[in-house]
């Protein structure tokens, strides 16, 4: 299942400019570019989530579906080397979150996703008492 549709990009830039960045000719985006780079944005996505969260996840929280379609839509603009400094940003600004997420600063609100067991299980420990103090070692 795909975090982001063809619609979500289409809610960010026209359908001429989509068609532009997809299709050889035409004014009709072709889908099945919008769907590769849908998936490789998802895959970035999978990546950085998969270590604190079960990808892929579901319900997809607002901010996965919009970091996926700011990425894919990053894709699709470097795929003809035109890409704006405005989506260069985006895409800069969605892997500074992703890192975050990764490395436990951010979280994903209503990822409904649990996080791996590794994650999930904190170490317990164990020991015998303590043995010598400085109280007790005079008593030897």
């Amino acid at each position: 299942m795909a975090y982001a549709t063809q619609d979500d990009l289409l809610a960010m830039i026209s359908q001429a400019e989509l068609a532009a960045l997809t299709a050889e000719s035409g004014e009709v985006p072709d889908a099945q570019v919008v769907a590769e780079a849908i998936s490789r944005a998802d895959a970035e996505i999978d990546a950085a989530c998969g270590l604190r969260y079960t990808v892929p996840l579901a319900p997809v929280p607002e901010r996965v579906k919009t970091l996926s379609a700011d990425l894919a839509l990053y894709h699709l603009y470097s795929r003809r080397s035109v890409a704006p400094e405005v989506w260069q940003q985006k895409y800069r600004d969605a892997l500074a979150f992703l890192k975050q997420v990764a490395g436990g600063q951010a979280t994903l609100a209503g990822s409904g996703g649990e996080p791996p067991a590794a994650a999930r299980e904190a170490p317990e420990m164990d020991s015998n008492p303590r043995l010598f103090s400085r109280r007790t070692l005079g008593e030897w």
